[in-house]
């Protein structure tokens, strides 16, 4: 017997199972699409990501302009200009290390002093004599001698002692071993420098590694 049953053809039935089945793979892949790339959750957490790299580079900014400030802050006070106490005078006492010292007048001989075998002593420029009282206020006997001992010019050029003191009539004050508590008088101070220097103060020094102290001389 011949089936009666009805079947569609199957040019007819192809394209509603094609369209069928496509539906059906679509809803397949939302249903199992990961949450986070869903369309409903995509934008807003993209706008959640975007607003705190906002914060945060603000953040970032705002730190490095208070970090900037403040260094520039510290730079102008570091190189603010330092203010340094007074020099003394000649005839005040002034102290550096184990040495406690007195000037007590400046003298301007010239080109020519007379030495400790009454030979003429002769100046490249010109002679300058710082006499100063020194007295000894550490614990070990110690000397004035020393080439730290510094005069200045009125355009802040140093002069160490000249050679030719140690041939000078004072030579032996200038190299005496003075004991703790003594006290040598006019310890003579011989520089040469340029004619007509005007010299402003005398830096003098316990030792060469000491910070010194100045007196003016004028």
């Amino acid at each position: 017997m011949e089936d009666h049953q009805t079947r569609p053809p199957p040019e007819l039935g192809a394209p509603d199972y094609a369209a069928t089945q496509a539906g059906l793979e679509k809803a397949h892949r939302n249903a199992t699409r990961p949450w986070f790339k869903r369309t409903r959750f995509f934008l807003p957490l993209s706008l959640m990501f975007f607003l705190v790299i906002m914060l945060a580079v603000n953040a970032t900014g705002n730190r490095g302009s208070s970090i900037s400030a403040t260094g520039g802050s510290q730079s102008k006070v570091e190189s603010a200009p330092k203010v340094e106490a007074p020099a003394a005078g000649i005839g005040t006492k002034v102290r550096d290390g184990n040495s406690e010292f007195v000037v007590t007048g400046v003298q301007r001989p010239g080109k020519r002093l007379v030495g400790k075998l009454d030979e003429t002593l002769t100046a490249q420029g010109e002679f300058v004599v710082v006499r100063v009282n020194v007295t000894n206020i550490g614990k070990d006997a110690q000397s004035p001698d020393c080439s730290c001992q510094l005069l200045h010019n009125d355009a802040g050029r140093e002069f160490e002692p000249s050679p030719a003191i140690l041939s000078t009539k004072a030579a032996l004050k200038f190299v005496w071993q003075i004991d703790p508590g003594e006290t040598v008088k006019d310890v003579l101070m011989l520089f040469d420098v340029a004619p007509g220097t005007k010299v402003v103060n005398i830096e003098l020094h316990d030792s060469p590694f000491s910070q010194g102290v100045q007196v003016k001389l004028s």
